[in-house]
């Protein structure tokens, strides 16, 4: 239900999805008006028993706000104790807009609550019931201090505005309130957590990795051992997310989104895997750049010439794709073989007057 109101964030979602199967804390960068908050607070929603918060950070915002005010009454015994109830502390799920606009005071919490899963009140280490923490900004963070909270976020996405023409027309179309569905309740969830220890991660699935990790090495692209680690963690949560018992070859593309710091490191990121552990997603992509590469050009120049000569080469790339599913069919490619037939619909159609 949800990805037929979120048009073009099926891999958000599924990723929101294995954030919390993981118990890994996700950061989503995007523009303003990108449904960042209310894809989280949907799927939050779905998950019945789910306790919920969220909150817009800036600079003025004040430890009080995020976790609940001081007791007067333990006040006047001298004691700094909390009062957490439908705060940060007590939920399991938490949203925080605007992320790095966090106080030092606000800061220092938050690290340690994600890293520990801990809340000191009053000088007593609190167990908190934290899930995932998932934080968003239009921006990356600035400034050395906020880098640790940065390197919390084990999983980044990076949210843009919608690309596809139709898509766009049906957005408009779309009720202005989501109809959330139950998905699962908070046990099935505690109990996907537990299967992911039972998925299997071969040594291929672990050989790979070390080949992917110098192949980034090389190109100045760096992880730390714990980020690694880590990442396992979200590969068998994937695998749980699919309904499967192992780890698979193809699921190794999902590390792009737990080793990129900058946006701009994705593209080389998923070409380097691809090209080690999936050959055959690689060629499509590359197929898809250069079909890219003639749409554009055709719908610039927008002449029946044009259109004649870039139908001819998509519809070459198209048969090369369609050989490539019969061969080694994956999700990916679908999507890709799909896209490269809407390009041809549309130089059709914009060149040649023709609709399909």
């Amino acid at each position: 239900m949800l990805n037929s109101y979120f048009l073009e964030r099926e891999e958000i979602l599924d990723s929101l999805y294995i954030s919390l199967i993981s118990k890994q804390h996700c950061f989503l960068l995007g523009p303003p008006g990108t449904a960042k908050s209310l894809m989280i607070s949907s799927i939050c929603k779905s998950i019945e028993g789910a306790k919920y918060f969220q909150y817009l950070l800036t600079k003025f915002t004040t430890p009080e706000e995020i976790f609940g005010p001081f007791s007067l009454q333990e006040l006047e015994k001298g004691n700094y104790l909390r009062i957490t109830k439908n705060k940060l502390p007590e939920a399991h799920i938490v949203f925080l807009d605007e992320v790095f606009k966090a106080s030092s005071a606000i800061l220092n919490s938050l690290l340690t609550i994600m890293q520990e899963r801990i809340f000191f009140n009053n000088s007593d280490p609190i167990k908190v019931p934290l899930i995932s923490l998932f934080g968003a900004s239009n921006e990356l963070p600035q400034g050395e201090e906020l880098q640790a909270l940065y390197d919390r976020f084990l999983i980044r996405l990076d949210v843009n505005y919608i690309s596809e023409d139709s898509n766009f027309i049906e957005l408009l179309k779309l009720p202005d309130e989501v109809k959330i569905e139950k998905v699962m309740t908070i046990d099935d969830l505690f109990q996907l957590q537990e299967n992911c220890k039972k998925v299997k991660i071969s040594d291929v699935i672990i050989e790979t990795i070390l080949k992917i990790k110098k192949e980034l090495l090389k190109e100045g692209i760096i992880a730390s051992d714990r980020r690694w680690k880590l990442s396992l963690n979200v590969l068998k949560a994937k695998a749980i997310w699919e309904n499967k018992d192992e780890v698979e070859i193809e699921d190794l593309t999902f590390l792009t989104n737990c080793l990129w710091s900058e946006p701009q490191q994705k593209r080389i990121i998923v070409k380097v895997i691809t090209n080690i552990a999936s050959p055959f997603e690689s060629r499509a992509i590359e197929i898809y750049d250069l079909a890219k590469e003639i749409y554009d050009n055709a719908i610039k120049e927008n002449s029946p010439e044009a259109g004649i000569e870039a139908n001819k080469k998509i519809k070459n790339l198209i048969e090369e794709l369609y050989e490539l599913k019969e061969k080694h069919y994956t999700k990916k490619i679908e999507e890709i073989f799909i896209k490269v037939q809407e390009f041809q619909k549309e130089i059709i159609k914009s060149c040649l007057g023709v609709e399909l």
